[in-house]
C-alpha cells in the first residue's frame, strides 16, 4: 500500500532542498561573478590574490548546506567557467567544477566529522577552523592547479599552487569568521528578546 502521508512528506522535503538548492545558487553566483567581475583588474597587481573571498563563501556553504552547497557550487563554476575563462572547454570546466564543488564538501565533511562541527559553527574553534582553511586551501589548491596545468592552461604549476593556497586560507578565515561573529551576535540578540 502506498502510505500518502509518507509521500507528502517526501514531496515537502524535496521542494524545501529545492528552494535551498535555488536560493544558495542565485545568491552564490551574484557574489561570485560581482566579486570576479570587480576584481578581474587586479589580476596583476602584486598582492591582489591575498584574499580569495569566494573560497570561504564556498567552505561556509557546504558547513552549513551540505551536499546542496555543493551543488550550488558546481552550478554556477560551470556557468562561470564556460562563460569567461575557459570559454568553449566544456570538459575542462567540467572537470575543475567537480573539483570546485567536491573538494570543499569533502574536507568540511571530514572536518566536521572530526571536530563534532554543528550546523550553527557555535562550536568552531581557532584549531577546527584553521584545520579547515588549511586542509581547504592545500587540497584546492593542488587540485585546481593540477588540472589547469594538466589541460595545458598554466605553465607554472607551483607558482599557482602558492597563491591560491594564500588567498584560499585568508578568504576562510575572513568569511567564515565574520559568519561567525554573525551567528554569536543573532543569538545573543535572540537571547535577549
Amino acid at each position: 500500500m502506498l502510505d500518502y502521508a509518507k509521500v507528502a512528506w517526501l514531496m515537502r522535503g524535496l521542494l524545501q532542498n529545492a528552494k535551498l538548492l535555488v536560493i544558495l545558487t542565485l545568491g552564490y553566483g551574484l557574489f561570485y561573478f560581482a566579486n570576479n567581475l570587480c576584481t578581474d583588474f587586479l589580476y596583476l597587481t602584486p598582492g591582489a590574490h591575498l584574499v580569495h573571498l569566494p573560497s570561504g563563501v564556498k567552505i561556509l556553504m557546504t558547513l552549513v548546506a551540505g551536499p546542496i552547497g555543493a551543488l550550488a557550487i558546481f552550478i554556477i563554476s560551470n556557468i562561470w567557467g564556460v562563460m569567461f575563462p575557459f570559454h568553449g572547454q566544456i570538459g575542462l570546466v567540467l572537470i575543475l567544477s567537480i573539483g570546485s564543488a567536491g573538494v570543499p564538501l569533502l574536507v568540511t565533511k571530514v572536518c566536521s566529522d572530526r571536530f563534532m562541527l554543528n550546523g550553527e559553527l557555535s562550536n568552531l574553534t581557532l584549531r577546527s577552523l584553521l584545520t579547515l582553511a588549511l586542509s581547504y586551501a592545500g587540497l584546492n589548491s593542488v587540485v585546481t592547479q593540477s588540472i589547469i596545468y594538466l589541460a595545458g592552461e598554466s605553465s607554472n604549476l607551483w607558482g599557482g599552487i602558492e597563491v591560491m593556497f594564500l588567498g584560499d586560507v585568508t578568504g576562510i578565515l575572513l568569511i567564515v569568521s565574520i559568519a561567525r561573529w554573525i551567528s554569536r551576535m543573532l543569538r545573543g540578540r535572540a537571547y535577549l528578546s
